[in-house]
């Protein structure tokens, strides 16, 4: 794989959560989500 990503935006959607890899999103009664490659300050290797 030679890209990242990031950040997601669906401005159609309803963001319900944005957590520390995945953002997950309203589609009616179902749940989108999204896996990114953000990484925290905070995460130890």
């Amino acid at each position: 794989m030679e890209t990242a990503l990031y950040d997601s935006v669906f401005p159609t959607l309803k963001l319900e959560r944005r957590g520390k890899v995945r953002d997950i999103y309203a589609i009616g009664e179902s749940l989108l989500m999204v896996a990114t490659d953000r990484i925290s300050a905070f995460d130890v290797v």
